[in-house]
């Protein structure tokens, strides 16, 4: 009886062990088969977020003025009216150009490429950003840090400012070089409340930016998670610098401090310190601007060349209104229609070209120049929200000279110039996304720049050009 129990025990476990063996044969199967199978990318998933204030953006802004004789200053000119958005007229006809020809697309340095983010937007739309902006293929990221929205009271930083910092470590993580540009301050730090300006003591931007550099922190081997610092925007124009005397030397004052707080601060070794890339404007009257070529002497006389300012770049907007990148100034008061010609600062090669040759003339030629912002718009494929072709701004009108496909090929030859060029670090494209409804409907000329547009097709054609493009 015991044996025939002992038997009857055994041929139960056997049964258990084969049926063990066959279900764990059938799971292994099913994991095969679905490792077969190409798994789709998941899509950013939306999380809160504090509310950003609205930023900023800058582009030209400065009308052109009457072309001096070559050699001369440019001739004093007022200060160009406030402006205020009034109601379209008739739309102008704009000329196509041919579409984007099969000829083979050069091969751009990823490196040397990067494009600037709308910070100001919900975690999962700026998730998107950087995966578009991984489509194009370029290896930085730009932010605009107003410094007003982010220390509003002095030692105290925002909500925002933590908005952003989050923002700087998921482009970080993304494998993105992040640059920021650091300008505006807040009103407790300023002699006036006008405009935009620095501050009286150049040593409390200083302070920010230790502070900023300790709160975002540094990676695995110590450095910033700032790749590159641009000390202020375009203060060569006085609505970026009233409240103090305009000039390159008062500049300097300011760079010297942010210079020295920089490489004081957690991980700054390794940050790459650019100086304010300059209004490209034609204007020298000392009052409204100082013309860009101008103040960069300015700045170099007051101690830019210094040996002791190490692994710092020179800042250039060399934007281009609606010249051509191969175009050059015709050297004459007038070079015919449509306008915005008279000037070589209406000229993306002559920027970069003139700047090159200021830094040669004072002797750096060992550094490089970065631009910190360029571009061409057009407000060609928006529309209303009633899906009516979006009213451009009136001004400035060369928004209303090119067409998409122009903007396209301007774009990407500008990239391919600039890196022929070995003095040419990387070109920050501005911009990516300034170009929601609300901005397009306000007519505001940031958006005529971005590389998307609302719709069902949100991707412009200097997108897919870009995109296009071989990378190395």
């Amino acid at each position: 009886m015991g044996q025939r129990m002992r038997r009857r025990s055994w041929w139960w476990l056997g049964l258990i062990v084969l049926s063990m063996l066959v279900i764990t044969s059938q799971v292994l199967a099913a994991r095969s088969n679905n490792d077969d199978v190409p798994q789709q990318a998941a899509p950013p998933v939306a999380q809160a977020m504090p509310t950003a204030t609205f930023g900023f953006g800058p582009i030209i802004t400065a009308p052109p003025q009457p072309t001096p004789t070559p050699g001369g200053p440019p001739t004093a000119t007022p200060a160009p009216p406030t402006r205020t958005p009034t109601p379209a007229g008739a739309t102008p006809t704009i000329t196509p150009t041919p579409s984007i020809s099969p000829t083979p697309l050069p091969t751009l340095t990823a490196d040397l490429m990067g494009i600037q983010l709308n910070p100001n937007t919900t975690l999962e739309g700026y998730d998107t950003s950087l995966w578009l902006a991984e489509r194009l293929g370029v290896k930085w990221i730009k932010l605009q840090f107003a410094w007003d929205q982010l220390e509003p009271q002095r030692g105290v930083l925002s909500e925002t400012f933590y908005t952003y910092r989050i923002l700087v470590q998921r482009a970080h993580q993304k494998g993105f070089k992040v640059m920021i540009s650091v300008a505006k301050a807040p009103d407790w730090a300023r002699a006036s409340q006008e405009e935009d300006g620095p501050p009286v003591n150049p040593q409390d931007l200083a302070s920010f930016l230790t502070r900023i550099m300790s709160e975002v922190r540094v990676d695995l081997y110590g450095n910033s998670y700032f790749a590159a610092i641009e000390v202020w925007n375009e203060p060569n124009l006085r609505r970026e610098w009233n409240g103090a005397t305009l000039g390159g030397a008062e500049y300097m004052r300011l760079f010297d401090a942010a210079y020295n707080a920089i490489r004081s601060g957690e991980g700054g070794h390794s940050v790459i310190i650019v100086t304010a890339g300059l209004a490209p404007t034609g204007i020298n009257d000392g009052v409204t601007a100082i013309d860009d070529r101008a103040f960069l002497r300015q700045m170099y006389a007051a101690g830019l060349g210094n040996p002791a300012y190490q692994n710092i770049a020179i800042g250039v907007h060399p934007y281009g209104a609606a010249n051509p990148p191969d175009a050059r100034w015709c050297g004459q008061d007038d070079c015919g229609a449509p306008g915005y010609n008279n000037h070589p600062s209406w000229f993306f090669l002559n920027t970069i070209e003139d700047y090159r040759a200021i830094m040669e003339q004072n002797g750096d030629a060992g550094r490089q120049l970065w631009a910190t912002e360029f571009g061409w718009g057009t407000y060609e494929g928006f529309t209303t929200l009633e899906g009516d072709p979006a009213p451009p701004p009136d001004d400035p009108p060369y928004l209303q000279w090119i067409d998409q496909q122009t903007q396209a090929h301007y774009i990407l030859r500008a990239f391919e110039i600039a890196q022929s060029k070995p003095y040419m670090g990387p070109m920050i494209l501005w911009n990516l996304d300034y170009s929601n409804q609300e901005l397009i409907d306000m007519r505001d000329p940031r958006a005529a720049y971005a590389l998307l547009r609302g719709g069902t097709d949100p991707l412009r054609p200097a997108f897919k050009l870009l995109e296009a493009a071989p990378k190395r």
